[in-house]
């Protein structure tokens, strides 16, 4: 809020930057002691080393003012006024932008959790959002590249490390052709205990859904999920997990307190109304024409006698898997896709115990 008055006060970042602290004063909540501080930048920072080091690592620097800063963070009461960028954003990011956080501790089971729905939303035309993280974070940024889709990963800390350090490679495939990495702190300001959490806001901001895939009870990722839901108004989906682990009980409490249990990427693009084809033909037509997308189950649709069929046995009462498949004399790995596809042209709806109804 504080930057929002000082740029709407002056009109430009140069401007707010050469003003005396007696004038800087005259702005809404800014007081005495930050405009001396304002007023004396040049004290405790060298732009100009600043620049020549993104230079060197090959570093855009995009500010709140630029036509290409995001429109997304736009919306945020404290939008980042610099932003640090290897790869690239499109402004399409934003449209069916997902964020995946969860536990730096992760299980095998988390791990694989998040890894396959960064993978089948980017295959649905997501674009992945998340923070880079050991654990959850750097699952999900996996499964989308899995996918040849587009994620973005948001930093605690400036562009000149990578933390962890064994995730130079994932940024590496990342800025080469399949989204950004992204931070607001200075190049070589190190990870730190305050810079994780304002990182988080960023991540909420760009999505408007979060999926928490594990999480224990003080967990930033539960954070990231707060600021999703009150600051923005985005939909919050938990992963759940098995009551004895400590890396379910965020998710169970989040369930508890409103967000919506998700068990398959399906779920989660229905619920949002995200029903279209892939966007990856779009992103990629050379290669749309050379083969088929690599999830057609959202792309296609049912021949009537086969939605006739399932349809009548559901309503006849067989309404779970294994009585569609008694009922039907088909297998579990035959029918299941046939019902995805059902959920996702709405004519059936997902019920809790793994029971389904026909839509009305």
């Amino acid at each position: 809020m504080r930057i929002q008055s000082l740029l709407e006060f002056f009109g430009s970042a140069e401007l707010v930057l050469a003003a005396p602290s007696n004038m800087l004063e005259r702005v809404p909540r800014i007081g005495a002691k930050m405009a001396n501080a304002i007023a004396n930048w040049h004290n405790c920072t060298n732009v100009y080393a600043e620049m020549e080091c993104a230079a060197q690592r090959g570093v855009r620097i995009v500010t709140l003012t630029d036509e290409d800063y995001p429109r997304a963070l736009r919306r945020m009461s404290d939008p980042p006024i610099v932003l640090y960028v290897q790869g690239e954003w499109q402004q399409d990011d934003e449209k069916h932008a997902v964020s995946i956080v969860g536990s730096r501790a992760a299980t095998p089971y988390g791990m694989t959790i998040a890894r396959r729905f960064g993978r089948e939303l980017a295959e649905a035309g997501c674009t992945i959002i998340s923070g880079l993280a050991k654990g959850i974070d750097t699952a999900a940024h996996l499964g989308a590249l899995d996918a040849g889709g587009r994620t973005i990963a948001v930093l605690g800390h400036g562009l000149s490390h990578i933390f962890p350090q064994e995730n130079a490679q994932l940024v590496y495939h990342i800025i080469n052709g399949h989204g950004a990495v992204v931070s607001e702190f200075p190049m070589n300001l190190p990870p730190g205990r305050t810079t994780f959490p304002q990182r988080n806001r960023i991540v909420a901001a760009w999505s408007h859904a979060t999926l928490v895939v594990e999480a224990p009870s003080h967990s930033g990722a539960l954070h990231t999920a707060h600021i999703s839901g009150t600051d923005y108004g985005n939909s919050i989906f938990a992963i759940p997990g098995m009551v004895d682990k400590p890396t379910s009980v965020g998710c169970h409490a989040l369930i508890r307190d409103g967000a919506t249990l998700c068990t398959s990427p399906t779920e989660l693009m229905t619920d949002m109304g995200w029903n279209a084809p892939p966007r990856q033909m779009e992103l990629f037509p050379e290669k749309a024409q050379a083969k088929e997308p690599k999830n057609p189950s959202f792309a296609i649709t049912l021949p009537p006698e086969a939605t006739d069929e399932i349809l009548a046995a559901i309503h006849a009462g067989h309404d779970t898997l294994d009585t569609l498949c008694a009922a039907l004399g088909q297998p579990a790995h035959a029918l299941t896709p046939q019902i995805m596809r059902l959920q996702v042209m709405r004519r059936i709806i997902p019920l809790p115990g793994g029971k389904y109804r026909e839509a009305t």
